[in-house]
């Protein structure tokens, strides 16, 4: 059995040389070295099959698929889909999945190169997902963490496709666990991990999992369960563990004197610039089932009843500054509001952005992240709120719809003012 700490710096070594110059323009050059798009697309589709690109060592493929199999015993898979139809995991790689789907899709007149290289961006984002989970090989997976998100910024940087996906690796771990794993308690076992990150690491965790469970749980209670907690609950039950983890470490963070984030930010306009980010962040994780923080624990948080006495604790004794400090984060018609954007899971936004860059041949330049920040969306529509239309548009297909017609990706301001309302009233009755 080869060391885990050396796989993984082999495998982000590797990955930087590549990232980090024109290493994958050269790739770019071999791929599309004659014959069409198509062929290039097959060329691609086998190189990273066998994760065998010119410039990675000679024995990458060993590392990757080792580091793959601890994953799938810690209970994930980063590489491969859940496939529903046949209850099992797909063969191929879900870049490679992704070629097959675009080839199919057979857009008109696509640009050859830039499409090959928003793919091949694809296919390193996975292997950097890969490298995310696997921080806790390390003896300091914080700084594991910080060292993917130095490689991330490599591959959105300027000698790459140009497509932004997310912004750090703790966004990239969300990106991994928010695809179907049948072992439910393997998600607790992460959650009893990111306890042991540096609070700014654990805190960027909790920012972007407070989005993500906020919009999926939102997306769920009005499109998926007619607006009914109840059976919201019992069909998400592996969900609540870690939205009272997340919750309750935003409300740490968010009520400690000095700077939340831990670091010598200096001046008071920047600390509560900071603080007005975490109180949005404990919006969209509040929302996602106000009545969850207010009331008896539902049956899913009855195990924790620790974590859960702190939680409510908290929102007990600072309750009225945090929902005036939320009050600011009112949102309406006329401008971008997160609260206004919600989703099945956000592998499948993420995947709705992508296809869109390869059908419209255009990457993306708005990343993942950025549609949970508030404001920062000038024009009418702005860049965000265009970027949530057109992921409506494309998930109202008739080939995309969900569970009765769902729209697995929706954008609806009038549902964010309706879910703002009812938060802090609840909110505002439990603690008041």
């Amino acid at each position: 059995m080869k060391n885990p700490v050396a796989d993984f710096d082999t495998l982000c070594t590797a990955l930087e040389s590549v990232l980090d110059g024109e290493g994958r323009n050269d790739i770019i050059d071999r791929v599309t070295r004659g014959g069409g798009l198509k062929l290039s697309l097959r060329r691609l589709r086998a190189s990273m099959s066998k994760h065998g690109f010119e410039g990675l060592p000679r024995d990458f493929e060993r590392v990757v698929r080792r580091m793959d199999q601890r994953t799938r015993r810690d209970g994930f898979r980063v590489l491969h889909n859940w496939d529903p139809q046949t209850s099992r995991f797909t063969d191929d790689l879900v870049p490679a999945l992704m070629i097959d789907f675009f080839e199919r899709a057979d857009p008109e007149d696509p640009d050859e190169r830039v499409s090959v290289a928003i793919l091949l961006d694809y296919y390193f984002v996975h292997l950097l997902s890969l490298a995310a989970m696997r921080a806790w090989d390390t003896d300091h997976p914080g700084a594991a963490l910080d060292r993917v998100t130095g490689l991330l910024g490599l591959l959105q940087g300027p000698d790459g496709s140009g497509h932004r996906f997310v912004a750090d690796a703790e966004t990239l771990m969300i990106y991994a666990l928010s695809q179907f794993h049948p072992e439910e308690h393997a998600y607790d076992r992460v959650i009893e991990k990111t306890r042991m990150l540096p609070r700014a690491n654990e805190v960027a965790f909790a920012r972007m999992s407070a989005a993500v469970l906020g919009a999926h749980l939102r997306w769920g209670f009005r499109l998926m369960y007619d607006q009914d907690v109840s059976h919201m609950r019992s069909d998400n039950v592996g969900d609540y563990p870690w939205l009272l983890y997340t919750v309750t470490v935003l409300l740490r963070a968010w009520a400690e004197p000095g700077d939340p984030l831990g670091e010598e930010l200096g001046g008071g306009a920047v600390r509560a610039r900071d603080r007005r980010a975490l109180a949005g962040s404990l919006l969209l994780g509040l929302t996602a089932d106000p009545w969850a923080f207010t009331g008896r624990p539902p049956p899913a948080l009855e195990p924790f009843p620790e974590l859960y006495a702190e939680c409510r604790g908290l929102l007990e004794v600072h309750g009225d500054r945090l929902l005036a400090e939320m009050e600011e984060s009112r949102p309406s018609k006329e401008a971008w509001a997160p609260l206004s954007f919600y989703f099945n899971f956000p592998h499948n936004a993420l995947v709705a952005v992508l296809t869109l860059a390869l059908l419209e041949g255009r990457p993306q330049p708005l990343s993942f992240n950025e549609l949970f920040q508030e404001g920062d969306d000038e024009g009418s529509p702005g860049p965000k709120e265009t970027l949530a239309l057109a992921l409506t548009e494309f998930s109202g297909r008739p080939e995309r719809v969900g569970y009765r017609g769902a729209l697995l990706v929706a954008y609806d301001p009038q549902s964010a003012i309706w879910t703002f309302n009812q938060t802090l009233k609840t909110l505002g009755e439990s603690l008041g």
